[in-house]
């Protein structure tokens, strides 16, 4: 288990998109390092290890996580960055077992470049209105949770991409090149 005293640096999250074969890893599990609730008046996070901070819709918490291991690409180098879903590996799943009572949508994904620390800026999504915010560990240190693409998004996200590094290459053999 990864433990990171507040007081301690934490190591750079681990990309696996970085590999060949993790770029088209779109899933992974992963362990949550840090959880900070976005107070939504001020726009300033706040460190807050229940992850339990208000926000304007009560089954809808403005957060950011950090995770030792994402399969989610950062914005970055006129990349955009990946969507996706967070869900906890727990017991907290409703009554039949199929779906977790809370999850988070992860809607930027930025990368400090000097720490290597990955962000996943997004909210968590209450799926009942039976568990009381005040009193819920949503991502807790420590926890382990599980990381999914949009896999629509990151098609046309690689695609572009690609069509980027075309369109540059057709501009250099017209000896036409652009400034950076």
């Amino acid at each position: 288990a990864l433990t990171v005293p507040s007081n301690t640096a934490m190591a750079g999250t681990n990309l696996i998109h970085l590999t060949y074969d993790g770029n088209f890893q779109l899933e992974t599990e992963a362990t949550v390092v840090t959880c900070r609730v976005i107070n939504s008046r001020s726009g300033t996070s706040t460190d807050n290890p229940h992850c339990d901070g208000a926000g304007k819709d009560p089954n809808n918490v403005p957060m950011e996580l950090e995770l030792d291991v994402t399969t989610m690409h950062p914005q970055g180098g006129g990349q955009p960055t990946d969507i996706g879903t967070i869900v906890p590996l727990s017991t907290n799943y409703d009554a039949e077992g199929a779906s977790p009572l809370y999850s988070a949508t992860i809607d930027k994904v930025t990368i400090d470049r000097a720490t290597g620390i990955v962000t996943h800026a997004g909210s968590v999504t209450l799926k009942t209105d039976n568990i009381a915010r005040s009193e819920q560990n949503f991502f807790p240190p420590n926890s382990k949770v599980y990381v999914s693409v949009n896999q629509q998004n990151r098609r046309l996200l690689s695609e572009c991409h690609t069509a980027g590094h075309v369109v540059d290459a057709a501009m250099a053999k017209c000896e036409k090149l652009l400034p950076p």
